[in-house]
């Protein structure tokens, strides 16, 4: 892989981590707040939904020549979760949402994450990953090589519950949780249609995803260390990156009701094009970078544009069947303990 090559994939991995409390004093948008939180009431009773996750994003490098643009409508979700208050079931297209970045990057077939959590355990599939296995021998995938395998959350939540936090923390919300914190989290609002109830505003990103039941640095820390299997890079440093990067990052928010008053859209957009810029510059994030390789490297991601988009639909309150996992005699419990600690969590 040529230099260029290697900067490009380290730093759009990066971003793809990114893949959401404050309340404004104007009395209208007080109002409308109250307006919103009235009308997501009846959204929290829901305890059994299927959310469907798409992404769209416009990634360019002018100075490479490249641009890759992916809409979000016509192309399927990028995660499909199923909710009851037994269990979850969720099935994250990888490939999609690489080929949206990066373009023609080959063949990625189906590469796909599929997890299944309860109260005790998640059982993962990552089976998929075998071609990326295939693919590049020399890298150490580490707790989520290619298998059907389970990890025991009573015993990680027992010893610790940091380390059960950052395993289950990117599931998707409490749609209870979700109603009540959703509204607060926006600094502007304006209900701009009735029939649909249609309200459209801003909000910081890392209140977006504290709205969400997502603690901003926790997730930021496992996803750091997701990207230090790859790359020399110091968790603790991409940590405080991430943290102080989505905390000043603005995000645009839509939100749709159906006509019962349940949560039916959720839609965010966020201009992330200054985090290559803002990577390069900050220290010790890129410690073992040559001043030659941060010059070409900043070169290479001048005038760059990334823009993310997110549409969560939701289904709420219907007649669903959450399958059952597979059966696996593979755990990882230890593996994964090991893997958080060392990310910097407390076991």
């Amino acid at each position: 892989m040529t230099r260029s090559r290697q900067w490009l994939a380290t730093l759009v991995v990066v971003v793809l981590v990114a893949a959401g409390c404050g309340g404004g004093e104007d009395k209208t948008n007080v109002t409308t707040i109250g307006v919103l939180s009235a009308a997501l009431a009846d959204t929290a009773e829901a305890s059994t939904y299927r959310v469907s996750l798409f992404v769209g994003s416009t990634f360019a490098l002018p100075a490479m020549g490249f641009e890759s643009e992916t809409g979000i409508d016509g192309q399927g979700p990028t995660m499909v979760g199923e909710i009851s208050t037994e269990r979850e079931h969720l099935v994250i297209d990888i490939g999609t949402m690489l080929e949206g970045l990066l373009g023609d990057i080959g063949d990625l077939g189906d590469l796909r994450l599929e997890t299944w959590v309860d109260g005790e355990w998640i059982v993962m599939d990552t089976s998929s990953y075998q071609r990326l296995a295939d693919a590049n021998p020399e890298v150490d995938l580490g707790p989520i090589a290619p298998g059907v395998f389970s990890i025991d959350l009573a015993a990680i939540g027992a010893e610790s519950p940091e380390l059960l936090r950052a395993l289950v923390g990117s599931s998707p919300p409490d749609l209870s949780e979700l109603a009540v914190s959703l509204p607060t989290a926006l600094r502007e609002i304006e209900q701009t249609s009735t029939s649909p109830q249609i309200f459209v505003g801003t909000a910081i990103y890392a209140d977006l995803l504290a709205a969400q039941g997502i603690d901003v640095i926790d997730s930021a820390r496992s996803q750091a260390a997701g990207q230090a299997l790859a790359q020399p890079i110091s968790v603790d440093a991409l940590t405080d990156f991430y943290v102080d990067f989505f905390e000043n990052l603005d995000a645009e928010v839509v939100i749709e009701l159906d006509e019962r008053g349940l949560l039916r859209v959720f839609t965010t957009r966020a201009d992330m094009s200054d985090i290559f810029s803002k990577m390069l510059d900050a220290e010790g994030l890129l410690p073992e970078t040559s001043e030659q390789g941060r010059r070409e490297a900043k070169e290479m991601f001048k005038d760059a544009v990334l823009v993310l988009e997110t549409r969560s639909v939701y289904e709420a309150d219907i007649n669903l069947e959450v399958p059952l996992p597979p059966e696996t005699t593979e755990d990882r419990t230890e593996q994964w303990r090991q893997f958080l600690i060392d990310a910097g969590f407390t076991g």
